[in-house]
């Protein structure tokens, strides 16, 4: 089988992706709009070039979509398909393809909608960071992002999604997790009386950064010790290397679930630190990370700091839980399975509420 993948670029999703798919035995397609800076050895089929680009940009699109259509079975979309809107799925379902969806956050979120719900949940105040950053940031309107998800439930085979950027979708979906080549992360687990944390502030604002720093400068001041390492702009690869020489990852003090950052962190054998809310994010249970909020965040870094034989443990586990639920192989031979089986699929999410004022 052939498998198209593109054309947004999250995290190197779309790389990991294909090398799994070729790896299971598959030939793909890839193609991006634009590469990730962050990972600058991933290869791809086409890059389509910067959006001034017009010009260029069409010249590669045209025969892309031509190849796509006429040489691949399975059709996987990240983020957007050949158009933003995704307009392409009725004519590709007509064609007879196999089209997945996988969402990864603001292509899909509506915020007005997940501040209600965070609301609702009893929780607004350990989100009105990253809500405030998210309007901020600006983006697409909600008419986009609508008009996407309504084209993925009506024409895709399968969703790939997360509670957290849902609040448009109607349709059952799986849980999207995050694929990790665990071949590329050595796990270290150090164990060292002077621990090495490692943050990465890719968004200040709606990562904690300076409530971080702040709680790290409090801990320091009682004559607790550690060395801390902030990361900006590093490419993955060193990225990749830092965290195995590191005892401690805090990632995102106003998250909705586990991230990158924070699976990468398990993965090279780190006490991982982040928010996230368990139940309805629907983060299995034996997930080791701890879950921090401003109120916890310093006693929970003082334990795992002079903890080391639980902080041992919390990365010992990491490891194991990123080989179950990250595995690159795994997901997309998952992802596969679930094809095959779209009839009787017991779908992770079934989404009960639709909330019409955003939506209608």
């Amino acid at each position: 089988m052939r498998i198209f993948l593109g054309l947004h670029e999250v995290c190197n999703i779309t790389y990991t992706y294909a090398k799994a798919f070729k790896a299971l035995g598959h030939d793909t397609l890839t193609a991006v709009a634009r590469r990730n800076p962050y990972y600058p050895d991933s290869c791809y089929d086409v890059v389509l070039g910067e959006r001034g680009q017009v010009w260029r940009r069409l010249k590669r699109w045209v025969p892309l979509v031509w190849e796509a259509i006429a040489t691949c079975d399975l059709f996987i979309f990240t983020y957007v398909g050949f158009t933003p809107w995704l307009t392409e799925l009725p004519f590709l379902r007509v064609m007879g393809k196999k089209i997945v969806v996988v969402f990864w956050g603001s292509d899909a979120r509506e915020i007005n909608a997940f501040e209600e719900q965070m609301r609702s949940l009893g929780v607004l105040d350990e989100y009105e960071p990253f809500i405030r950053g998210v309007r901020e940031q600006g983006g697409e309107s909600l008419q986009v992002k609508l008009n996407r998800v309504r084209r993925a439930e009506r024409y895709a085979d399968l969703i790939l999604s997360q509670p957290g950027y849902a609040q448009l979708q109607t349709k059952p979906y799986m849980r999207a997790n995050v694929p990790l080549d665990l071949s590329l992360f050595h796990c270290n687990v150090l164990g060292r009386a002077k621990p090495l944390i490692v943050h990465a502030p890719s968004n200040p604002l709606t990562k904690g950064t300076g409530f971080i720093r702040k709680t790290l400068d409090e801990l320091r001041a009682e004559g607790i010790e550690f060395d801390f390492q902030p990361v900006e702009n590093m490419p993955n690869s060193e990225l990749r290397a830092l965290l195995s020489s590191a005892d401690i990852v805090v990632d995102e003090l106003y998250a909705d679930t586990v991230g990158v950052f924070s699976s990468e962190g398990m993965a090279t054998g780190n006490a991982v630190l982040t928010h996230y809310p368990a139940e309805f994010a629907g983060v299995p249970g034996e997930c080791p990370v701890v879950n921090v909020n401003e109120k916890n965040l310093k006693e929970s870094l003082r334990r795992v700091i002079l903890n080391v034989s639980e902080r041992c443990e919390l990365a010992k586990r990491g490891r194991e839980y990123v080989e179950t639920y990250n595995d690159s192989l795994k997901i997309a031979g998952d992802l596969l399975s679930w094809l095959e089986h779209t009839s009787n699929l017991h779908y992770d999410f079934y989404p009960a509420v639709q909330i019409s004022r955003y939506t209608s």
